[in-house]
């Protein structure tokens, strides 16, 4: 036997690595199925697409629920008009009754408005604010309670 020395040895380990190499990566080679994978790819495309109309169908359906359930509260005022407009109409009402709700809970009503008149009516009618009625006590909503009674006829 002879024994190679310097740049033949390398070449000859470096063809015994790759010819190992090719050997055990055959079998991983021979496993792939290239039309396999491309029906699994187009099965998977597929399934997103079923989802994506799915779930534009639920928001069709969900969007039609909501300008019905829109129109009914508005009325005569949602007549003609598109569900956009209609569900602007119908929030820019409940941000101008979320608003009113919130100047009547921090005692801040602008004069004038329909706030600021039942407000008024309230002080009228009980001697109190709508504020001062919010913070009694327990105890202090009993004996005002007793009082309207005897003012104004309560249960009998």
């Amino acid at each position: 036997m002879v024994r190679r020395m310097g740049k033949e040895t390398a070449m000859s380990r470096s063809f015994v690595i790759t010819a190992l190499l090719v050997a055990l990566a055959g079998p991983a080679l021979a496993d792939y199925d290239a039309k396999m994978e491309a029906e699994e790819a187009r099965q998977r495309k597929a399934a997103a697409a079923a989802e994506a109309k799915r779930k534009a169908d639920y928001e069709k359906q969900r969007s039609a629920i909501e300008a019905k359930g829109m129109r009914k509260e508005l009325g005569k005022e949602a007549e003609g008009k598109s569900d956009a407009e209609v569900k602007q109409i119908y929030n820019a009402k409940v941000k101008a009754q979320v608003d009113m709700a919130k100047q009547v809970q921090s005692g801040s009503a602008p004069p004038g408005s329909d706030a600021a008149k039942s407000d008024a009516q309230v002080k009228a009618m009980t001697g109190k604010s709508t504020k001062e009625l919010q913070n009694m006590t327990p105890a202090e909503q009993a004996a005002f309670a007793k009082q309207m009674e005897k003012q104004y006829g309560g249960a009998k």
